[in-house]
Order: C-alpha cells, then sequence, then structure tokens
C-alpha cells in the first residue's frame, strides 16, 4: 500500500515558484528548496522531478496565475486604454507594497531561455500570449480595431514598455519615475 502524499503539490509549486522568481535558476538551491516548503528532496523530485523539472513546472505556474490574470485584464472590457491601464496597475501597486521581484517571464528570458530550450519555448509562449491580449485590447478602439499595422505597431511599444518596467521595477526605480512611464505611454493609446 503506497504512502498518502503528505503535503499540497499546489501550494509546494507556489513557494518554488516564488524562489525560483526571487533568486533566479542558479541562484535557488534545493537546499532553499527544501528549507521555503519544509520537504524532503525525495518527496519534492518525486511529486516534479528534478531542479530543471521543477523550474519548468514553476514557469507554467507562473502563466496559469500571473500571466492568465494580465490577460484577463486585456480581454475584460471597456476602452484601450483602461485595460492596458490595468495592466500597468498591476505594477505600480506590486511597488507600492513594496514588492521587488520584478517579472518571473521576464527573469527566466535573462536567467534560462538562451541555455534551456524548454525554458524558451515557455518564454516564447508567454510573451506571445501577452502580445496578442494587448492586440485585443486595443481592438476596443476604433483607430486600431480597423488599422493592424498601426495596432501592432502599438502592441510592440507596449510590450516593451510593459516588460521594461517589469525589469525597472527589480532593479529599484523610484515609484514616481515608474508611475511618469505608464502615464507617457498611456498617453499615446
Amino acid at each position: 500500500m503506497a504512502r498518502p502524499r503528505e503535503f499540497e503539490p499546489e501550494m509546494a509549486l507556489s513557494i518554488v515558484m516564488d524562489l525560483f522568481w526571487r533568486q533566479g535558476f542558479e541562484g535557488t538551491s534545493m537546499h532553499d528548496i527544501e528549507r521555503e516548503t519544509g520537504l524532503k528532496k525525495q518527496s519534492l523530485y518525486r511529486v516534479f522531478g528534478d531542479k530543471r523539472a521543477m523550474y519548468l513546472a514553476a514557469l507554467r505556474h507562473y502563466e496559469e496565475t500571473e500571466v492568465n490574470a494580465a490577460l484577463e485584464i486585456l480581454y475584460g472590457n471597456g476602452p484601450a486604454r483602461k485595460r492596458i491601464g490595468g495592466l500597468f496597475k498591476g505594477i505600480l501597486d506590486a511597488v507600492e507594497k513594496n514588492d521587488r521581484r520584478g517579472c518571473f517571464l521576464c527573469n527566466a528570458s535573462t536567467d534560462q531561455a538562451q541555455l534551456d530550450p524548454a525554458t524558451q519555448s515557455w518564454v516564447k509562449k508567454m510573451l506571445s500570449r501577452l502580445e496578442a491580449g494587448i492586440k485585443e485590447a486595443l481592438k476596443a478602439d476604433m483607430a486600431y480595431r480597423e488599422n493592424r499595422k498601426t495596432r501592432d505597431k502599438a502592441a510592440a511599444n507596449i510590450i516593451t514598455v510593459y516588460l521594461g518596467l517589469r525589469v525597472l521595477v527589480k532593479g529599484g526605480s523610484s515609484l514616481a519615475m515608474l508611475k511618469s512611464t505608464v502615464t507617457q505611454t498611456l498617453s499615446t493609446i
């Protein structure tokens, strides 16, 4: 008879995601994961696989939680500026709560995407989904709905600013500077 699992995998995965998000792949040791989850390596390996598999599971969990939450805003109701403003508001709210982790997607882009094809695949997928969400939000306004070229250019600019802001958050940029950038970007929509 198999022993029952003594922990909730989803809760452990959230902890693992947060560790990789804050510290990166190389900066997170199995000892860190064991300490933060309160689980032994064998239990973690049995459910998630090795450290690389845990990292990929954490990226998938980030997509299911953070990226999907961003997409809910972008695919929501209202004009383009309101939807995209909601996306930026999430960044500013995090900074106001002293959350300076930045963006796990951005971190993975610079930390592991060039070293690991599976990570690169997840990064590309999430970036593509975010860009599609921004384009969909822009379609709420007639000028973007009817002109694909204008919509594509605006979406490229917005996703660049969005990801840049997420990196600047992690780098410690001031809230005033971040707010100014958001205001300027929204004024172009």
